[in-house]
């Protein structure tokens, strides 16, 4: 009779896959693999389960959200990613909308069916900006984001603006991320996603960053501006996103709200981002949205002889826009 106790490195192995193992990591001639009979004998007595094709669960009892994602990516096998609601979840996002599928991306060249709660979907085009979150392949939020309101059925209006706003005040991504997402990805299941799109970027016009753009913007001194970029430092570490960003003078922009939040939580986070900054060398130019609105010129000012100062000196980083 197999034996009941798995093997050290088999151990190990369940240790950083969340208890999960796909059929060809424990079959095969290594002493520490198991045997077809072994294997059966733990699926017969309910000490294991069948979850998805090929795919075990070393338990008997219902799998958790993360579980559930990392045996879609174990079946999806070589270069998946984890999208949609899964992705926005680990990301921990928090209008990520309840989903019975975990969507996961495959490269086009590869067939595989959809099964039971993995939700397979076949792309020419893989997310470069996709991350490791607990040992797992997740897209970048903006694709996750985008992903989430073409492919989640039922999903209102209402809903896929929160979850797009939230996204955007989180600094976790910029609207011109998610709106290459919506030129670039798939038509199908996109006329939803651009009419929010198409609303919130009207409605940051009006906003205090819409202000900032175009006031920076009557400036000839001044370069191109990115806003709100994601920014990450030469250690491949991300950093805080800033409204906006002048590269070539590694200056940050950053608006508050007109009545400074005082309590010691807010301001412990203010000092983190700029201490952030201050490490690779940043200078963060901060104003309330009270002071674009009173006194822009000054604010315009403040920025151009910043940008000139730090020109003339010829300041150098190695942050990027990813």
């Amino acid at each position: 009779m197999p034996r009941r106790r798995t093997r050290p490195d088999l151990d190990g192995l369940l240790q950083v896959q969340y208890g999960l193992v796909r059929r060809d990591q424990v079959l095969g001639s290594a002493p520490e693999s198991l045997t077809k009979g072994a294997l059966r004998w733990r699926l017969e007595r309910g000490l294991w389960q069948t979850v998805l094709p090929a795919v075990y669960a070393t338990h008997g009892g219902p799998l958790s959200r993360e579980q559930r994602a990392f045996a879609s990516l174990l079946y999806a096998g070589e270069s998946a990613q984890l999208t949609g609601p899964a992705a926005l979840h680990l990301h921990s996002l928090r209008f990520a909308p309840a989903d019975d599928l975990v969507h996961v991306l495959i490269p086009d060249r590869r067939r595989l069916s959809p099964a039971r709660f993995a939700a397979v979907s076949r792309t020419h085009r893989l997310d470069p900006q996709a991350s490791s979150i607990g040992r797992m392949a997740v897209v970048s939020p903006a694709r996750a984001v985008a992903d989430t309101v073409r492919m989640v059925p039922g999903m209102g209006e209402h809903a896929a603006q929160a979850l797009v706003l939230e996204a955007l005040q989180r600094r976790m991504t910029g609207l011109d991320q998610l709106q290459a997402e919506l030129r670039e990805g798939p038509k199908r299941g996109s006329l939803l996603l651009r009419s929010v799109l198409a609303d919130v970027a009207a409605g940051l016009r009006n906003s205090p960053q819409g202000r900032l753009r175009e006031l920076c913007c009557t400036s000839p001194a001044l370069p191109e501006i990115v806003w709100q970029p994601t920014l990450v430092g030469p250690d491949g570490e991300r950093l805080p996103g800033p409204d906006g960003w002048i590269a070539d003078t590694a200056i940050a922009l950053e608006i508050v709200g007109q009545e400074l939040d005082p309590s010691p939580e807010a301001w412990t986070q203010q000092l983190r981002r700029h201490n952030a900054f201050a490490e690779y060398g940043v200078l963060v130019l901060t104003f309330t949205a009270n002071e674009l609105r009173m006194e822009p010129a000054t604010v315009l000012a403040t920025i151009v002889r910043a940008y000139l100062e730090r020109a003339r000196s010829g300041v150098r980083h190695t942050i990027r826009v990813a």
